[in-house]
């Protein structure tokens, strides 16, 4: 079963059977620590933890969902990782948002794929707006065209948008939760400006002045969703930030991700010239317990897009606030089958390109204790089918946290 966590308590060599017996076990615990709740659905009773995940499921569109409906290879591997970890609440990115129905995406992953394959059936599921192919009206890339809805499909309309994507709401996110999402209190930074950071990495001279005085900093959006467990909330701290690649000698992709992880140090900061896209200003309270959630596209052993001294990711991973997870999301399929992969903490991966790279975080507050963990990547030769169903389902690994949280 070695998709379970090679934690800071010794490495997790288990056996197939095992794995069935243990996810019965998990099971025992929602009835035994969640009592009242119907089977698969909504929480309502305090938990002694919560097991929260992250799963990049790779360009995951409306249009693969609909038109394949319950028969797609690559959704069906996914739904049965997720089927086997049993998230209580489960981020997915590079999932499509639709204007007019937020959620429908994500209600289709749901209701075709996850529940089939025996995931809980989560009552509550959250989406907005994305920046990802909204057009910014104006000339982004500098190539002499402005990008306009006769461009979707097109790379020159991913070019020209807030954030990459060649129709809107491609390569967004969504929230499904056995527990209450409080969408009424959620914060989001959708439209804050990339030149409103202090001290901001805006390459200088790339964009023109037309461009930079309504460029946005996230490629996506940024998000605070609290999530009520029992009489206790938790926030969910969701992103995805631009890959630092895609770019040349200005490195505009690499300065933003930079900043875009940047923008959650400084929410814990309490930065009070960050505004949300409600006007809200200010940042999150001191004693709030949270987990950051998100393919960061940020490696902690990276050599390129290095500021002031330090990789994007160190903000977050050395910040006083965060619980640094990395002794609890492991795998043996990371430590076994990347030999070429980076040369420290290998089995913290979880993308299997690059060699094997660390890029998905789920990184909670140090007010929140880490019970167990891991990344769902077995290894081929103690679990072939699961290790299928890793490499079928996205080039990301599931990773996974069950947290207990302050008064647990």
């Amino acid at each position: 079963m070695n998709w379970l966590p090679h934690s800071n308590r010794g490495s997790a060599h288990l056996t197939v059977a095992l794995a069935s017996l243990l996810v019965s076990l998990a099971c025992a615990r929602d009835a035994t620590q969640q009592q009242g709740s119907e089977a698969g659905g909504a929480v309502t009773n305090q938990p002694a933890t919560v097991r929260v995940a992250l799963f990049n499921v790779r360009e995951l569109s409306l249009e693969k969902i609909e038109e394949e409906g319950a028969g797609n290879e690559q959704l069906l591997a996914a739904a049965r990782i997720v089927a086997r970890i049993q998230p209580d609440v489960l981020v997915v990115q590079e999932i499509d948002w639709i204007e007019g129905d937020d959620s429908k995406a994500a209600m289709l992953l749901r209701d075709r794929y996850l529940v089939p394959a025996g995931a809980p059936a989560y009552e509550h599921v959250f989406s907005a707006p994305s920046n990802t192919g909204a057009l910014s009206g104006i000339d982004l890339n500098g190539d002499g065209h402005v990008a306009t809805d006769a461009d979707r499909g097109e790379r020159q309309h991913g070019d020209d948008s807030y954030g990459f994507g060649v129709y809107p709401g491609q390569y967004s996110m969504a929230v499904l939760s056995r527990f209450p999402l409080d969408s009424a209190a959620a914060r989001s930074f959708q439209k804050f400006l990339w030149r409103d950071m202090p001290d901001h990495l805006m390459p200088p001279g790339f964009y023109s002045q037309e461009a930079e005085a309504i460029f946005r900093l996230s490629s996506k959006s940024h998000w605070d969703l609290p999530v009520r467990i029992g009489d206790r909330d938790l926030h969910l701290l969701v992103s995805h930030p631009t890959p630092p690649v895609f770019d040349g000698d200005e490195d505009r992709n690499g300065r933003r991700n930079f900043d875009e992880i940047r923008l959650w140090a400084e929410y814990l900061n309490g930065a009070e010239w960050l505004v949300d896209d409600s006007g809200r200003s200010g940042g999150l309270d001191d004693q709030a317990a949270f987990v950051i959630l998100g393919d960061l596209n940020a490696r902690p052993n990276a050599t390129e897009s290095l500021y002031g001294g330090r990789t994007a990711i160190s903000q977050l991973l050395e910040h006083p606030r965060v619980f640094e997870s990395g002794d609890f999301a492991t795998s043996a399929g990371g430590l076994a089958g990347r030999q070429a992969g980076p040369p420290d903490f290998r089995e913290r991966a979880t993308a299997g390109f690059g060699e094997g790279s660390r890029i998905d975080y789920v990184l909670p507050s140090r007010n929140v204790s880490i019970e167990d963990g891991g990344v769902y990547w077995p290894a081929e030769t103690d679990d072939p089918q699961g290790a299928a169903d890793a490499e079928l389902a996205s080039d990301h690994r599931l990773v996974w946290l069950d947290l207990a949280l302050p008064g647990s």
